[in-house]
């Protein structure tokens, strides 16, 4: 039976699998789910990463858009621009991984 958990503004779904659980979150005003595609062994372990992934992604989205604003009404260049929202992405991939 799938589980749909609310967190944050979040919606986490988990998916049983013959091997454990896989998650699904996206934000309820949204059609793209977050996931990262891997199984694991208890209900537990997939919310905990859920949640975790969902605290990443709310993060990256509140960056980029302060980002976005600074870009437009202050004197931050294209390039400034470009570096600091490629870093913050990166970080969001290196640390969802760290969390698995």
């Amino acid at each position: 039976m799938r589980v749909t958990e609310p967190y944050h503004g979040w919606l986490i779904e988990l998916i049983p699998e013959p091997t454990g659980y896989l998650f699904r979150c996206w934000l309820p005003e949204q059609r793209i789910a977050i996931s990262d595609r891997k199984t694991y062994p208890t209900l537990a372990q997939a919310l905990r990463v859920a949640k975790v992934r969902a605290d990443l992604e709310a993060a990256y989205l509140a960056l980029l858009h302060f980002l976005n604003e600074v870009y437009q009404t202050c004197n931050l260049s294209p390039d400034e621009h470009v570096a600091l929202a490629s870093s913050v992405l990166e970080f969001v991939i290196s640390s969802s991984k760290k969390c698995q």
